[in-house]
């Protein structure tokens, strides 16, 4: 994966001379918030684009379902593509910002005893920009050849990075509590792998939290904030997706440690986890069904199960393909990734608008664990970059909590459900679905549903035993009467093969998973793995 880097200017003097010529307006309704605001809430900013009627239209529904004051909803003259040059951006989006924040109270600034400009206090720490702002800022070759500071050696790694200044709008506005005039090319972030909420931490010491609320239509962002705030209310429930690249070593091993990582915190957190191993990505024709978390590397655009028209997360679910360019364009459902998914039901995503090092994307092991924690998608997202100023963008609403139901005595307790009974069972274990593998079995067969063997099934795999792991999804192929979920664990016992290097093994399954699926989609499905096995010989 080759990741390069950006750089990020600003002439505060060029952005005065401007500001005067700008245009803020805010949305104003007599009518009260339709529900009651939360602290979370009140400390959001929600900025539109006034170019675009369906950009506000957006924004004064977000904050009616929110219930967030108009009187924080802001409206610049934006461009309307989502590509803008260097100085758009600091015209038509920072500065209006940053005046913002000082007209109307929303942060206050001071000096400290060396004379440094800090912010001593700020009552607004999320920022939701809606669709219809632009997404990224293009490189400004004036800057990009450019003689590196004095105390960085040419041709260092520091050199390259502060050679390029291309970024998302997104990463360069969670930076503004820096008050830095002149950014450096990647700003460490100092709420990285904090465990903190954002309300805990001084301002000067942690990032604005900027998400967007886009997608590739309208509807796609009012279904986005829909979903969130009712699964908020009822739980995120149903299957953990993880595509591995089963790499060991060398220098992508890092992004596979975090897949492996977060399918362990998850499983101990009693989610059942389908894990796939295979350097390739999912096959076209998996079977995924009830999926509310899928993190997976490494292809260009979508594929496999979720380029099928019929595939559909659950309300609420959170998705994220790791790419360079995953969020190169979130307006077109058919490139990329984060626009797909999104289309598909995801509720929120996150991405890369260039092409940044791997090590500074969303650490998906961090991310996940946060939000198990309680933290909302914004505070998750920015505990798990590494830097400012740079790439990334996280899509969903900021303050989305998917997993309020495990932390808020006063939600709704919600149906019983298979899954519900598979954390409990799980978390009565220490956390451990293999220790639970007895309760698992009984529940199975209570219910006469699969799930519960075949999650324990890929628990025992993913703790080395591939061989009870077999087993125990051949129970699940026994009880299970969907065609397609018999296809999908028939799929998991030729990916579980596949680990033991055992190429016989996983010839003879594909042969007998041939006699059983006969339809063509199955047969394709399983002539791609055929000849990844075999590849054919060239002549």
């Amino acid at each position: 994966m080759k990741m390069s880097a950006t750089a990020a200017h600003r002439t505060l003097a060029g952005i005065l001379q401007v500001a005067a010529f700008l245009v803020i307006s805010t949305i104003r309704s007599p009518a009260a918030p339709a529900v009651e605001m939360s602290r979370e809430a009140a400390a959001t900013v929600v900025v539109y684009n006034r170019s675009d009627p369906a950009s506000r239209d957006l924004a004064k529904y977000y904050a009616e379902r929110r219930g967030i004051p108009f009187s924080q909803v802001l409206g610049l003259e934006c461009p309307p593509e989502e590509e803008i040059s260097r100085d758009q951006y600091l015209v038509r989006i920072e500065a209006p910002i940053r005046d913002a924040f000082t007209k109307r109270g929303w942060w206050t600034i001071e000096r400290n005893a060396d004379g440094q400009r800090f912010v001593a206090r700020a009552n607004k720490r999320f920022v939701a920009l809606i669709r219809g702002v632009p997404l990224k800022i293009r490189p400004d070759e004036k800057t990009a050849n450019r003689a590196p500071p004095r105390d960085v050696p040419p041709g260092s790694s520091l050199a390259t990075l502060l050679s390029h200044n291309e970024a998302s709008v997104d990463s360069e506005l969670a930076a503004l509590f820096s008050l830095l005039n002149d950014y450096p090319a990647l700003l460490n972030n100092p709420y990285f792998r904090r465990f903190t909420r954002i309300f805990d931490v001084p301002p000067s010491q942690g990032p604005l939290l900027v998400c967007r609320l886009d997608g590739p239509s309208d509807a796609d962002v009012r279904r986005m904030i829909d979903d969130g705030i009712a699964t908020e209310r009822s739980g995120l429930w149903g299957w953990a997706c993880i595509d591995a690249r089963n790499i060991q070593d060398g220098e992508y091993k890092e992004g596979d440690d975090w897949m492996r990582e977060v399918a362990a915190l998850m499983r101990r957190q009693g989610i059942p986890v389908l894990f796939d191993n295979a350097p390739e990505v999912l096959p076209a024709g998996f079977p995924l069904t009830d999926t509310a978390i899928y993190y997976g590397w490494y292809a260009g655009s979508v594929t496999g199960p979720f380029s099928d028209a019929g595939f559909r997360f659950v309300p609420g679910a959170v998705a994220v393909h790791l790419h360079s360019f995953s969020a190169v364009t979130i307006r077109d459902a058919s490139q990329a990734w984060v626009a797909p998914l999104l289309a598909a039901g995801a509720t929120a995503s996150a991405g890369n608008v260039y092409e940044p090092y791997l090590s500074l994307t969303l650490n998906l092991s961090v991310f996940q664990d946060r939000l198990m924690s309680g933290f909302t998608l914004a505070e998750a997202a920015y505990t798990a970059h590494r830097g400012l100023s740079w790439m990334g963008i996280i899509v969903g609403d900021p303050l989305y909590r998917p997993y309020a139901s495990w932390h808020n005595a006063r939600t709704e307790p919600g149906p019983e459900s298979p899954w519900r009974e598979y954390r409990r069972a799980v978390l009565a274990a220490g956390g451990s679905p293999v220790a639970a593998a007895a309760r698992l079995r009984d529940l199975a067969v209570e219910s006469g549903n699969s799930m519960f063997l075949e999650a324990l099934g890929q628990a025992q795999a993913a703790e080395g035993d591939v061989t009870a792991g077999l087993e125990t999804l051949d129970e699940a192929f026994a009880m299970e009467k969907s065609r397609s979920i018999r296809f999908r664990i028939a799929l998991s016992q030729i990916e579980f093969l596949r680990r033991t290097s055992d190429r016989d093994a996983v010839r003879a399954k594909l042969t007998a998973v041939r006699a059983d699926f006969r339809n063509p989609s199955d047969l394709a499905t399983l002539a791609g793995i055929a000849a990844i096995i075999d590849p054919p010989t060239l002549p």
